[in-house]
């Protein structure tokens, strides 16, 4: 599963706006007594977002699930013990396995993987550089705006090697920021290269997260998109156009345009595509809000107009039925 779960926190935070929103449903005497009605009626719909992010994940029960806008390890923890494990009961099993290392985004937006699989190694690709064109002449940046976390899962007679991502967001416009996506991409698609020495075709890994980009609007091929170095000549298949009606790829709604795009992915490499042929990715919507009209089906009791609701993304899930023996990736630290 890849879900972008929007703004797991563990601390107290919310932006301006709802701020604002939130201060005008309050009559207090002083600031004290009014920021302590806020913090109560944030922690209130606090829960009941995160009460129905975990009912959408013990939906699909995944084995591996990869996240996307959490804090930090606590938050993964806490939401995983106060939530998932409390609402699954003993009908679920547990996910013991936790990878999250903070990135690059100051706002703590970070990328995590819960899985049942043991956990064989991770690392962090958020120290990445490349040199990017600015008006006084080319700099060296880092790349990912989050990061692109690598953890490889011991699945018993096989590994896979999941790559999770969080691109940069399309606020400013989706064409002034493409190039930046496409720079990522580009990133992921040379540490996917050098962890299998160019036998990345036939190795088991997968890319998923919150691309931030769609190769597809209203029902038609949308070719301008930041994410060519992964998909233009074939060196990841997207498993969600394996969905017939384009129109249900949808993952993710923009409000304030009317907008249904598919902007989370799961990029399978060629041979793990090949070997799932009929893995087709189920895209669940019961968390989300009732403006996002396209979806007519069942939500979960007292989601709201906008909120709560459990993201403003949906979450996807595919089921792998099999692995088989690809060429192991090297060790990501050799011994000297």
């Amino acid at each position: 599963m890849t879900f972008n779960v929007e703004n797991l926190f563990a601390r107290y935070r919310f932006r301006d706006l709802e701020q604002q929103h939130l201060v005008s449903l309050f009559d207090a005497f002083d600031p004290e007594d009014r920021a302590n009605l806020i913090r109560t009626h944030w922690n209130a719909l606090h829960d009941e977002m995160r009460t129905f992010t975990a009912l959408t994940v013990l939906e699909a029960d995944p084995d591996v699930i990869c996240l996307q806008e959490v804090e930090n390890n606590q938050a993964l923890r806490a939401f995983h013990d106060r939530y998932l494990l409390r609402l699954g009961g003993r009908a679920r099993a547990p996910w013991p396995y936790h990878a999250l290392i903070e990135g690059n985004d100051r706002r703590g937006i970070n990328v995590g993987v819960m899985s049942r699989y043991p956990i064989d190694a991770m690392m962090t690709h958020q120290h990445v550089e490349t040199m990017v064109p600015t008006p006084l002449g080319p700099r060296k940046e880092r790349v990912f705006r989050r990061d692109c976390l690598e953890v490889h899962l011991d699945c018993g007679d096989a590994r896979l090697a999941v790559f999770v991502c969080h691109f940069k967001s399309m606020e400013g416009g989706r064409s002034a920021t493409r190039a930046w996506r496409r720079l990522e991409a580009q990133a992921v698609r040379e540490i996917v290269t050098r962890r299998f020495a160019g036998l990345q075709a036939e190795a088991n890994w997968i890319v998923c997260g919150d691309l931030n980009d769609y190769t597809h609007e209203a029902g038609m091929p949308a070719l301008d998109h930041g994410l060519g170095p992964l998909l233009d000549d074939g060196f990841a298949v997207d498993l969600l156009d394996r969905i017939p009606d384009p129109f249900e790829r949808w993952t993710h709604f923009w409000a304030d345009a009317d907008r249904y795009s598919q902007i989370d992915h799961l990029l399978a490499s060629p041979r793990l595509a090949a070997a799932n042929p009929t893995a087709v990715p189920v895209v669940l919507r019961h968390g989300q809000p009732f403006r996002a009209a396209r979806y007519q089906g069942p939500r979960w009791p007292r989601v709201g107009w906008d909120r709560p609701k459990a993201s403003d993304h949906c979450p996807v899930v595919v089921r792998l039925d099999s692995l088989g023996s690809g060429p192991p990736a090297p060790p990501l630290i050799t011994a000297v």
